[in-house]
């Protein structure tokens, strides 16, 4: 925590260590972080695998370091296939070896360290049968977790289905809409984020980001969130100008 801010270390303390694994999801346990995000995939064989992107060819590399000439897609691999390639590599030879994390290794780091975990919204894209699979996964482990949802059906779901998670919204500030969600989970298990900062989140629409005005509707509904900080000053500023109950680094802000 920082200036009463909660930090949630963005695919782990990415700015460190190869996103979305291993490493990086320790070091923020380490390093103090209060929440981890994260990518879920699904594998050609139903493994649910920590990964943002639904190829593997931007974080990973061949066992021998060399680059993956051909584009090969998550789901076209077995998790076997998948633990052939170098995950750590690419980000940096200290890392050589780091292989691509089951989800379920995750959240037994998460449950034993107390750190929660955010979802991203890729679970949207799950099968139903994948999404099953997932939510008894969850229910079956005592991590404190949060959803990323798109839509009300969305949020309807995941409340039915995981008693205990917590759901979010990205950028959504429409308070029709706040005030449905609201109804259905309450603000305790209820975020909303909503960028600050243009440079990390240049492709995110304009009406997105946080104004004085959006902030405290979103307040009234929900725990402001604010995504994604690089700097101290930007981190300070928001921190003062919104209040903020949790906000989303790379790594770049440590905790106090």
């Amino acid at each position: 925590m920082r200036n009463g801010v909660r930090l949630q270390a963005h695919r782990g303390v990415e700015s460190e260590y190869p996103e979305n694994t291993m490493p990086s999801f320790k070091a923020a346990v380490n390093q103090g972080y209060e929440m981890i995000e994260l990518d879920l995939a699904v594998t050609k064989d139903g493994k649910i695998v920590v990964l943002h992107d639904s190829t593997i060819n931007r974080t990973a590399r061949n066992a021998d370091g060399s680059e993956i000439e051909k584009k090969t897609g998550i789901a076209t691999l077995t998790y076997n296939e998948a633990l052939e390639y170098d995950f750590g590599i690419a980000f940096s030879t200290a890392f050589r070896g780091t292989k691509i994390p089951l989800f379920e290794d995750v959240l037994a780091l998460a449950e034993k360290n107390g750190i929660q975990i955010k979802i991203d919204n890729k679970i949207q894209r799950f099968s139903k049968k994948e999404r099953k699979a997932l939510f008894g996964m969850l229910n079956k482990s005592k991590a404190q977790v949060i959803i990323s949802c798109l839509s009300y059906a969305d949020a309807k779901e995941v409340v039915s289905s995981l008693p205990r998670a917590e759901i979010s919204f990205d950028g959504m500030t429409d308070e029709n809409e706040l005030k449905k969600i609201n109804a259905l989970a309450g603000r305790e298990r209820f975020s909303v984020w909503i960028p600050v900062d243009y440079e990390m989140a240049s492709w995110a629409p304009a009406k997105w980001f946080a104004t004085p005005e959006k902030c405290r509707t979103i307040n009234k509904y929900a725990k402001l969130s604010i995504w994604a900080v690089k700097s101290p000053e930007s981190f300070e500023r928001a921190a003062e100008e919104y209040k903020p109950w949790a906000a989303e680094t790379t790594g770049t802000i440590k905790p106090e």
